[in-house]
């Protein structure tokens, strides 16, 4: 595997890393907010909206971090570029990821990296195909 292809991959698990951990400290500290809230009013739905306990949390859910990746069509990119996309859908789904990492890892529209992918099964299973006809004429021939 290249060596790009290795760097894309963990800036991928970064991204999911860093998001995970930002995701947790939301959590966590709108919990304190709920707690609060609960200990004032008894209970979150008792809470008056214009109370700050009330308004801190609704403040606070707007700053829910969101994870966004990259999303490129293949139209944008030379020619050059799109082919070493394709390679790299393909590696990385005969190692097993699945169509939508694939595309966050290369930057594609998922239904970019789903079209490769299918293309991609189909050539595999025409190659079989052949090759399965080509041993059934031989056996035929043997005999």
């Amino acid at each position: 595997m290249s060596k790009l292809l290795e760097l894309k991959i963990r800036n991928y698990e970064k991204i999911i890393h860093d998001h995970n951990r930002a995701n947790k400290r939301f959590y966590d500290e709108l919990l304190v907010l709920v707690r609060r809230c609960e200990e004032r009013y008894k209970s979150v739905v008792k809470a008056p909206d214009d109370s700050p306990e009330w308004q801190a949390i609704v403040l606070k859910q707007t700053e829910q971090p969101v994870l966004s990746f990259r999303s490129r069509k293949m139209g944008d990119m030379s020619a050059r570029e799109a082919a070493k996309i394709h390679q790299a859908a393909v590696e990385l789904y005969n190692r097993g990821y699945p169509t939508a990492t694939i595309a966050h890892i290369l930057g594609i529209r998922v239904s970019t990296a789903g079209r490769t992918i299918a293309n991609y099964q189909r050539q595999i299973n025409s190659q079989n195909t052949v090759q399965s006809h080509e041993r059934t004429r031989q056996l035929g021939a043997d005999k």
